[in-house]
């Protein structure tokens, strides 16, 4: 019988013909594990390249957003490690935030514990294990999908030096006289029961009550400024109704009241009530304010104030003012010595200071009940609802609130040497050259409109904010010498 094998002209290699990947694999993965050191050698007398990594909570296995933002990365180090470049790429993990003082209040609670109960210090170190748990577990996944980095000596953010590190910086930052402690509405979440950051929150679609209040104007009879709100909760705490001074305002008759609304808005209010009531008089609104009226809760008289906050593409154009739950009712509110009023708990459920039938009721649940309430009072117009974009906390997923609490903030207006943090900012930005180009317009227009940063949380698992209060008097030292 021939042999057809010598008939055939093959290209000769030195792979084998059989995978054996229980035996080779290993071999082949502790081959990738020394690579980067090996081109990081051959490459180091060579231009220096940078990644910096942005850290992954250590807080469960990889998901595939890890390894999309990983690989996309190992593709940039690689062209820069082929293309004969010193490749500097440090891995890290984020070891503190509320992720995972939430992972580890899970597995507490399955053993029937609490991080009150178990104690500060205990649960800290709980975290601190969990933490490190995963980071070496993630690090031998980043591994296993071929990423090349120094794994050996990655960043940790739990790690003393590195929380030192911080401490100092945040001392230089003190020292320069840009981070400031005062009571102002920042977002709020009431499960987690902690303040966040403007960055920390993320936007879903939620469906809220749409109501028009009226609020009875003092020395006028059956005279009201007719305000929309999408949060009837915020009513308790109002001190005041925002108008804008050029725009045009007309007291509008219908039936036997007459309500005080900007003019631009009176169409689209006519179909809502189903009347085209009377136009009595128009007036500017300068001329509305310091008028006074009776707020809706609270027996207070409050007063109109001009604002530049107003709009007239929603509402009636007079705006009602909570200084303690919103930035711009702050911002007017400070202005004219209003303090940020705001009576509710960690928790969100409402103090003594409110109304007795919403106390200890958490601010959605007390919705309906404001809402009947103004409505068996006559001093509800209209009740609807609406959809629209609201912020939500971006670990527990739930809906947050404003809430003035007294915070550490690192301050975007204060100078030092001569600029402020916005200012340096929009400069450094110039600098940066931008892929996608439009990225530089992005950053910028957030950087612009960014408000101070809010540093603090009411949380047990973090990097501390190095400053001691004095228990008599309350003074705050936060000299150089603590950081």
């Amino acid at each position: 019988m021939r042999n057809y094998a010598e008939t055939l002209n093959l290209p000769k290699t030195e792979f084998p013909m059989k995978a054996n990947l229980p035996e080779r694999e290993p071999q082949i993965l502790e081959k990738w594990k020394s690579l980067y050191t090996k081109l990081k050698e051959r490459n180091k007398e060579k231009k220096t390249f940078v990644l910096h990594d942005g850290p992954p909570y250590a807080n469960g296995h990889i998901h595939i957003g890890h390894a999309l933002n990983k690989i996309l990365k190992d593709v940039i180090v690689k062209y820069r490690l082929l293309s004969g470049f010193d490749v500097d790429f440090v891995p890290g993990w984020d070891c503190h935030g509320l992720p995972i003082e939430q992972q580890v209040e899970k597995e507490l609670k399955e053993k029937k514990l609490s991080k009150e109960a178990l104690g500060k210090v205990a649960f800290r170190r709980l975290c601190r294990e969990y933490a490190n748990r995963f980071v070496n577990i993630q690090r031998d996944e980043f591994v296993r999908l071929g990423v090349l980095a120094n794994w050996e000596n990655p960043y940790i953010t739990m790690d003393p030096a590195y929380q030192a590190q911080e401490i100092r910086e945040l001392g230089r930052i003190f020292s320069k006289g840009m981070v400031v402690r005062s009571k102002k509405p920042v977002y709020w979440c009431i499960y987690d029961k902690t303040a966040e950051a403007e960055a920390e929150v993320e936007y879903y679609d939620k469906e809220d009550p749409s109501i028009y209040v009226k609020f009875p104007l003092k020395d006028y009879e059956k005279t009201y400024l007719l305000i929309w709100t999408t949060t009837p909760w915020t009513l308790p705490a109002n001190l005041g109704v925002m108008v804008g001074e050029e725009y045009t305002y007309a007291f509008w008759k219908v039936g036997e009241e007459t309500y005080v609304v900007a003019k631009d808005v009176l169409e689209s209010l006519r179909s809502l009530v189903g009347s085209e009531g009377e136009v009595l008089k128009e007036v500017k609104g300068t001329e509305l304010v310091g008028l006074e009226y009776y707020a809706p809760y609270g027996d207070r008289i409050n007063k109109v104030y001009p604002s530049e906050f107003v709009e007239l593409s929603t509402g009636t154009g007079l705006v009602h003012m909570a200084p303690g739950h919103g930035r711009e009712d702050y911002m007017v509110g400070l202005r004219y010595g209003l303090e940020p009023f705001a009576p509710l708990d960690d928790e969100g459920r409402f103090t003594e200071e409110a109304p007795e039938f919403i106390r200890g009721k958490r601010v959605f649940e007390a919705n309906p009940l404001i809402i009947e309430d103004l409505q068996s009072r006559g001093l509800l117009l209209y009740r609807g609802t609406i959809r629209h974009s609201y912020p939500h906390c971006w670990r527990c997923k739930n809906p947050v609130i404003f809430r003035a609490t007294p915070q550490w903030f690192i301050s975007m207006e204060a100078k030092a040497n001569g600029k402020s943090l916005r200012e340096k900012s929009l400069e450094e930005i110039e600098k940066v050259q931008w892929i996608p180009t439009y990225g530089k317009n992005r950053i910028a227009s957030m950087v612009e409109n960014r408000p101070d940063w809010c540093i603090s949380r009411q949380r047990y698992w973090g990097v501390p904010i190095t400053v001691f209060y004095c228990k008599s008097c309350g003074h705050v030292v936060a000299e150089e010498e603590v950081f």
